[in-house]
């Protein structure tokens, strides 16, 4: 299977499960790559925010603090590029939906729903990601994507060693 029929499928569950990142599928236009790149960003942000103030352990509230800090610092990246590529964000950005970090339960249960919630939304960026950087036909947003694809892949890794030790603690009870 292609790497493009992998985002392609990834495009499709994310959509059928409720939105995934918010990737706009088969588009490879600077603006738009930087549009949900933005919009992507301040969705974790929020989320990272949301584990922080709701996250009952630790490691939950690290990684909130993570996405924070990792996708703050990777906007300001977005936006300084849209600047020099004269793009307006606003208008290429999807809004956020609120829907998304209301999902999210605010009693003992968010800390497993928010683990798999951030493992799936992580392993799907790092698929759209790398498929936009490979569509990408502009050399600064395909340097920005390659820049972005490790810190991608350790928040997808430490998504799922979140995920798995609630799971190995779910089955031990």
């Amino acid at each position: 299977m292609t790497r493009l029929e992998l985002w392609g499928i990834a495009l499709v569950a994310g959509w059928l499960m409720g939105g995934g990142v918010g990737w706009t599928a088969g588009s490879s236009t600077t603006a738009t790559i930087l549009g949900d790149l933005h919009h992507a960003d301040l969705k974790e942000i929020a989320l990272g925010k949301l584990a922080i103030e709701n996250g009952t352990a630790r490691d939950i509230k690290q990684f909130g603090r993570m996405l924070v800090a990792d996708q703050t610092a990777a906007d300001l990246e977005v936006v300084a590029l849209a600047t020099a590529e004269k793009v307006d964000l606003a208008a290429v950005t999807a809004p956020t939906n609120p829907a998304d970090e209301a999902s999210l339960p605010s009693d003992a249960a968010f800390d497993v729903r928010f683990a798999r919630v951030m493992l799936d939304d992580q392993e799907a960026r790092v698929v759209e990601v790398g498929a936009a950087r490979d569509a990408t036909r502009d050399r600064e947003v395909g340097r920005l994507l390659d820049d972005l694809l490790p810190t991608l892949r350790w928040h997808r890794d430490t998504a799922k060693r979140l995920v798995s030790m609630r799971e190995l603690h779910a089955s031990l009870e």
